[in-house]
């Protein structure tokens, strides 16, 4: 019974987005934006070079001074709103954000309904206390079960940075839905390929002889050597004002933010550089957001770099980045009135851990504007076929799943959400750091590709 479990968590919103005639009739749309700053005053760095914020007591062998802080970290918000549905979305320049204090004082504040929380996942972002319990150690990822258990995440708010993070944040969903202008939104995708991002870290060696068939963990790859599977596609989101002046600007990519790792820096790695330069070429008026996707076993082609180098080629490729979904965006025409059906849906799944003896509770959070967009939500690090997968059998064209995406049910982290294969091939993220049933992310896509059927009536 607890494999068939896939339960709508619905409030009285969604009950009429979803289950009325509201939901077909386009409604005029409302769209806000705020942009804070959370960069830690005091980053202390670990003696390994991460960005951890190390326990007032940690002796001074495991730490380094204070970090270098490259450029700041931002979370960025974009809040929508109709008649029916109100809806916020934060990008945050961490490595992890889930926190159910954010959204709870977001629907008590500015009643905002549903809020997904996603991180850009850039491993040279702060990392709070309480997360990582050692100067360098993850043994909550090694005991290789739900960390929504092993981690008491209210906690987390006992660092200071990290509460003052959260309020940061709650002003911010406020500042936008109290700024809100008339949008109109235009979604699309398109191929990107560049010599920076990004590959499967994944390499399969088939049997030779006597040697068995071997999983390496392709960390770096200086040569470029094509590796599967990966999805080269760059989505965008882009919301206009009335003006049609360009307010929002959200691109959707899978790859992880490692580039600089190790390198006791604090920097926002190649979604920042991506987020700086689109903020420079659209206007101060427009704000810019990363959406991580799948981007489980997906790296950029040189990580860990240092020195000017690797900020260089962090640089770089951002810009590349941001320079495919400005393309993108060029072929995207305006809609002609600022309405859209907004349409939300949280499934509740109960997903069983690989030894068939314990579950977790987690949350599908799926999103559809206009039958033109969807955005899907998962609280893991998903492995990049499942977002393939999602995209092929969705029937909205623009189906961007986020991982590392909480939005206030059920587990806020799941670890490694790898495919049924990975699991029986082993390796990194498979079979290490990985707790689910090799099953969890079908699951999952089955989920989101059910809220989605039924919120477009098919």
């Amino acid at each position: 019974m607890r494999n068939e479990l896939i339960k709508p968590i619905i409030t009285a919103a969604v009950l009429c987005v979803a289950f009325s005639g509201c939901a077909t009739r386009p409604l005029p749309l409302y769209a806000g934006t705020g942009k804070v700053d959370i960069t830690p005053a005091q980053p202390v760095i670990s003696a390994e070079g991460q960005s951890f914020r190390l326990p007032d007591n940690t002796p001074p062998e495991k730490r380094t001074p204070l970090g270098n802080v490259h450029d700041p970290l931002y979370a960025r918000v974009v809040v929508l709103k109709n008649k029916n549905v109100s809806f916020a979305i934060v990008s945050a320049d961490l490595m992890l954000f889930s926190s159910k204090r954010v959204i709870d004082e977001a629907r008590k504040r500015w009643s905002i309904e549903h809020v997904i929380l996603s991180a850009t996942h850039t491993h040279s972002g702060m990392v709070p206390r309480g997360l990582c319990p050692t100067a360098g150690g993850w043994e909550w990822r090694s005991a290789e079960a739900d960390p929504g258990e092993l981690l008491n995440w209210p906690a987390l708010s006992e660092d200071p940075w990290y509460a003052e993070t959260e309020d940061k944040i709650i002003a911010a969903i406020g500042e936008a839905a109290g700024n809100l202008f008339p949008a109109r939104l235009a979604a699309g995708k398109g191929t990107y390929e560049s010599i920076y991002l990004g590959h499967n870290r994944r390499l399969i060696r088939p049997a030779h002889g006597v040697v068995p068939r071997s999983v390496i963990t392709l960390w770096d790859n200086p040569t470029r050597m094509p590796t599967t599977p990966s999805d080269p596609t760059v989505g965008v989101i882009r919301i206009e004002d009335e003006a049609r002046k360009p307010r929002a600007f959200m691109v959707h990519y899978a790859c992880h933010p490692i580039s600089m790792m190790g390198s006791s820096m604090i920097t926002a790695d190649f979604p920042g550089a991506m987020t700086d330069y689109i903020e420079r070429q659209l206007g101060d008026s427009c704000m810019a957001m990363f959406l991580q996707g799948a981007a489980g076993d997906i790296n950029p082609y040189e990580t860990n770099m240092r020195g000017a180098y690797g900020l260089n080629m962090t640089r770089q490729a951002g810009i590349a980045l941001a320079k495919a979904a400005l393309g993108v965006s060029e072929n995207l025409p305006s809609p002609e009135e600022p309405k859209a059906v907004v349409q939300v849906k949280e499934s509740m799944l109960d997903i069983a851990d690989r030894e068939g003896n314990k579950s977790s509770a987690a949350c599908v959070a799926s999103v559809v504007i206009n039958r033109d967009l969807a955005l899907v939500a998962m609280p893991g690090e998903i492995f990049v076929q499942h977002q393939l997968n999602l995209s092929e059998r969705s029937s909205i064209p623009n189906t961007f799943l986020l991982g590392i995406a909480y939005c206030g049910l059920g587990s806020p982290f799941l670890n490694y959400i790898p495919t049924a294969q990975a699991v029986e091939e082993g390796g990194y993220g498979a079979t290490q750091f990985s707790f689910v049933a090799a099953d969890a992310g079908d699951r999952m896509v089955d989920a989101a590709v059910a809220a989605i059927d039924e919120l477009v009536g098919e």
